[in-house]
């Protein structure tokens, strides 16, 4: 079973549903009134909500698994909230995320809007679910993308440079492998993401809050925030590129490949690098992913430290889905 899959089927079922691609009108310009898309609520409903997660998590990680409550708001990092609606600014070290679908905008052309917005929505939420799984926050919703932050105060910063580029590389995943054939087996091609990860030491992130009343979020000012969604611009279909801080705070180089051309001049001679993540490869070294026998990765997000030692409240929610039996 794929942590997506709950994702998955509902995208699976917006698609075979919809009327547009049913009746195979691909070139025909008509508005969605002239079908009938009824069906997009009840899909909507069966995107899961904190209680499914929970269990799909629990099934998947077994022990120690996280637990699901309210998720937080957009634009108000928990650690920072304190600076909204004021002046007052704080610098603090932070990784900001750009992810972003690619040619996403070709849907419009087999399916109607309302599949489409469907089949976005689903991907938004498989990757805020990524995310916060992660122990990460989601900042800003852009479309089919995302801008979001790991770390904050007493966080490791080397765990959230992990958490980080385990949560890119799930996204990742989802889209290259469980969307990307789906969608090929309706026709649909070139659906990819694009990434970009960097890290701000204390010195390099201001954090503050910005815009003017509600019409403002609390963001940070930093050249390696702005520096991600240029990195993102350069990744490969289906790639990552991350930034030099969070290289150096790597034991293991081997899954970083250093780009030909810096992603920033300072003017004195220096230079910053950017490299490409081979996310792949990492899944696989740190057990979030096995091959099947023709080759293929299958995510498991499987634990391979538990964390938590065999007890009633981690078995429970397995035991709930799975009822275990005796064979002689």
């Amino acid at each position: 079973m794929s942590v997506f899959n709950p994702y998955l089927n509902v995208i699976k079922k917006a698609v075979q549903q919809d009327p547009k691609l049913r009746q195979r009108l691909f070139s025909a310009e008509q508005e969605d009134s002239a079908f009938d898309t009824s069906y997009i609520k009840a899909l909507r409903n069966e995107l899961p909500n904190s209680k499914s997660l929970n269990e799909s998590v629990s099934l998947i990680k077994g022990m120690g698994a996280p637990v699901f409550g309210d998720l937080p708001e957009l634009g108000n990092h928990p650690d920072f909230k304190h600076l909204r609606y004021t002046d007052e600014t704080e610098d603090h070290w932070i990784i900001s995320g750009f992810i972003d679908v690619k040619d996403s905008t070709k849907l419009f052309n087999r399916f109607t809007k309302a599949t489409v917005a469907l089949i976005t929505e689903g991907i938004v939420q498989a990757s805020i679910f990524a995310v916060n799984l992660c122990d990460g926050y989601v900042h800003r919703i852009q479309g089919d993308g995302l801008m979001v932050y790991f770390g904050g105060k007493n966080k490791d910063k080397t765990e959230s440079v992990k958490n980080a580029l385990k949560a890119f590389a799930m996204i990742s995943y989802f889209v290259k492998n469980d969307l990307k054939d789906f969608f090929a087996a309706n026709s649909v091609t070139e659906i990819f993401t694009r990434a970009g990860l960097d890290l701000g030491h204390n010195s390099q992130v201001r954090w503050l809050y910005s815009g003017s009343g509600k019409a403002g979020e609390v963001t940070t000012c930093s050249l390696h925030t702005s520096l991600a969604p240029k990195m993102q611009s350069n990744a490969v279909s289906n790639g990552i590129v991350v930034g030099q801080n969070m290289v150096n705070l790597m034991a293991i180089r081997k899954y970083f490949t250093e780009k030909r051309n810096p992603i920033w001049e300072y003017g004195d001679g220096r230079t910053y690098s950017q490299y490409d993540f081979n996310w792949d490869m990492y899944i696989m070294d740190n057990g979030l992913g096995v091959q099947d026998r023709y080759g293929n990765i299958v995510l498991t997000m499987g634990n391979s430290e538990p964390k938590q030692s065999l007890d009633k409240t981690y078995l429970a929610p397995i035991a709930k889905l799975n009822k275990p039996y005796f064979c002689l």
